[in-house]
């Protein structure tokens, strides 16, 4: 990420003594341009309201477990009166000559399925742990450090 400065700034607070960024110092930079912005009027007052929303998913939807499994083979009909055995019959007999081929891109397709539902439910407890912690610590002046 190198180039230019961010504007407004010489850059000299971004990276410590060793070249490495200095997270904290970014982060009152980026509070503060926020701030400036705010005071101008240059966010909007619905995204502003909107931001301090808490986000709940919404729970009419049915949860991503369920769209998971991906089959290879579905119900065979035909809504067709006369011909409609014959229509089903030839979709199996083609079913049949591709299986094959379709089964592993469907096992392929559910193990990745899989593994973004496990990732995505490791964030989703990552994010109550963080908020939970947040809750409870007062509020301060200083943000934590930044892993390195």
């Amino acid at each position: 990420m190198s180039g230019p400065p961010p504007p407004g700034t010489d850059g000299s607070a971004l990276a410590d003594s060793e070249g490495a960024p200095d997270v904290e110092a970014i982060v009152a930079e980026l509070q503060a341009e926020v701030m400036r912005k705010r005071a101008a009027g240059a966010y909007p007052a619905d995204l502003l309201e909107r931001l301090h929303t808490e986000f709940h998913p919404d729970e009419r939807l049915e949860p991503p477990e369920v769209r998971v499994l991906v089959e290879s083979a579905r119900p065979l009909q035909s809504t067709r009166p006369v011909v409609g055995g014959a229509i089903v019959f030839g979709k199996r007999v083609v079913r049949r000559l591709l299986a094959w081929y379709i089964a592993p891109i469907a096992q392929d397709q559910t193990r990745f399925n899989l593994a973004i539902l496990r990732e995505l439910r490791a964030l989703e407890e990552r994010v109550a742990r963080l908020e939970d912690s947040r809750l409870a610590e007062p509020e301060k002046g200083t943000r934590p450090r930044a892993h390195r």
